[in-house]
């Protein structure tokens, strides 16, 4: 990016663990100015003490928003442009995986409302912020399990053969979707918008709930790599020099700690449709002048 990573302030979304926890750290190391999401008190305030612990960093704060809760991300939303007007880089990773289907406080599944409608929410929250401080960038955690995703607006809910599975490759095709789409929208503004794929890291996503149970889990953990190596293309995307030239892209690691972008073959009047719905879902929550 065009300022120092330490003179830039970066939102890390759930930040006190996995691929969150370990891309956190590494832009403090780096001496940025970090903030760390969570949704648990208690677990933020020991995240935050053990970063500042291996750092030594002290531009480190969290923010705590539970994103099954959209007037708790329209509030984080609220705070952040409140309290961190500087904010540069918007690192949307936070998502779950679960095995049942459950139905968020606002009615809508789970997965659908923590991956899909809480970082478009928070997104669009924070959009004049990235605005104000252009060059700024949008980084949008996804997965290739997007190949096996489906956008059904018959179904979006999947309250018809809910599958957990299923529920997160629809909901990283969406997000996909979602990034490409603000990118086009975006264009000339000085704020990018990009999607990537970690690759296959070891994180509680695999032994959290009953997807991967049966040894399945212990079956894949020999070709998972650290949370340390799923940060890698977060962090390229977030502070490369040359990351901020790219818009609308979708990054998969390549080698052991290169990435690159690959093309996908999506509909943007499926984007543009899929956004309206998303819009319309979360209208409520949106600041007035939306």
């Amino acid at each position: 990016m065009n300022a120092p990573v330490g003179t830039s302030t970066f939102l890390v979304t759930g930040a006190t663990n996995g691929i969150g926890k370990a891309t956190a750290l590494a832009l403090a190391r780096q001496g940025a100015r970090v903030i760390i999401h969570g949704r648990h008190p208690n677990r933020l305030e020991e995240t935050l003490t053990e970063l500042r612990a291996a750092t030594g960093n002290p531009a480190l704060n969290s923010v705590c928003a539970d994103f099954a809760s959209l007037a708790q991300v329209a509030a984080l939303a609220a705070e952040l442009r409140r309290e961190f007007p500087g904010l540069k880089v918007l690192i949307n990773n936070a998502g779950l995986l679960t095995d049942h289907r459950q139905l968020s406080v606002d009615g809508f599944e789970l997965t659908f409302a923590v991956n899909v409608l809480a970082p478009f929410l928070l997104t669009l929250g924070l959009l004049d912020t990235l605005r104000g401080n252009a060059p700024a960038r949008i980084v949008n955690v996804a997965s290739t399990a997007l190949g096996g995703g489906r956008v059904d607006f018959s179904n979006l809910q999947l309250e018809r053969g809910f599958e957990g599975w299923q529920a997160y490759a629809n909901s990283k095709l969406m997000n996909v979707l979602l990034s490409n789409h603000l990118a086009a929208e975006l264009a000339g503004s000085g704020v990018v918008s990009n999607a990537l794929c970690p690759g296959l890291i070891d994180t509680n996503f695999f032994h959290t709930n009953t997807l991967f149970a049966g040894g399945v889990y212990e079956r894949l953990r020999a070709g998972m790599r650290p949370p340390a190596k799923g940060a890698l293309v977060p962090l390229y995307l977030a502070t490369d020099p040359a990351a901020g030239e790219s818009n609308g892209a979708f990054y998969v690691r390549q080698g052991r700690d290169g990435r690159h972008a690959v093309a996908l073959d999506q509909d943007p009047a499926l984007a543009a449709q899929l956004w309206a719905h998303c819009l319309d879902c979360v209208r409520r929550w949106l600041p007035v002048r939306h």
